[in-house]
């Protein structure tokens, strides 16, 4: 007879009535058809925004990661610590066109506040930096997460597939955004701490002054 393994708490924790009861609540999951875009480019207009926002008809939520290197001040196995932070960068998406393609357009002139094609010269950076917005919609159309992502422009227009084998489909426009940063929206959410009003007492963290960065 092959023994039981030893546990200090041998039963389940979590059972499948549990699982049931979360999936039939209204936090069960977030669908990825759920989504909310929020677009606003230099020199347009509050109605072409929402226009163009609203035929996103793809995106991804960005990422980011932790800069990591081996501690060699440590003895054994050297762990992994954190010396920076690594955002994205690059933003993919599409865009559903309209019989003029707008949405296409809409972009080639956000594009040439940094690029005159003209005279090819440069634009200074803050005119043609945005701000933008992603949203996680729950089931009743309810935003549940957010993200603001920070000196947003379009980097790259892509090709559009034309074909007499797709009759019937939409034109898509695939946008690559360029962006620095981005934070969540929660207002729930503390924001970050400035590490240069902080100081250790008793093995705390106590910031004096404010919060922010």
């Amino acid at each position: 007879m092959t023994p039981i393994a030893n546990f200090a708490e041998p039963k389940q924790a979590t059972k499948l009535s549990d699982f049931l009861t979360e999936f039939n609540s209204d936090n069960a999951y977030a669908l990825p058809t759920q989504y909310e875009v929020m677009i606003t480019s230099p020199g347009s207009t509050p109605e072409l925004d929402k226009k163009i926002s609203l035929r996103c008809d793809s995106i991804d939520l960005p990422g980011r990661s932790l800069n990591t290197s081996p501690d060699s001040n440590m003895y054994g196995i050297a762990p992994e610590i954190v010396d920076g932070i690594t955002f994205g960068g690059t933003l993919s998406m599409s865009f559903q066109s309209s019989a003029d393609l707008t949405e296409r357009v809409y972009f080639e002139n956000w594009q040439e506040l940094a690029w005159n094609r003209t005279t090819w010269n440069v634009g200074y950076y803050d005119q043609y930096i945005k701000e933008m917005q992603i949203y996680i919609l729950d089931k009743n159309g309810n935003r549940r997460y957010g993200i603001k992502m920070f000196e947003c422009f379009p980097k790259e227009i892509g090709p559009s597939s034309l074909s007499y084998g797709t009759s019937g489909e939409i034109i898509k426009i695939p946008i690559i955004m360029q962006y620095k940063y981005w934070e969540t929206l929660d207002r729930d959410r503390p924001p970050p701490i400035s590490m240069d009003v902080v100081e250790v007492v008793d093995g705390r963290l106590v910031n004096h002054l404010t919060t922010g960065f």
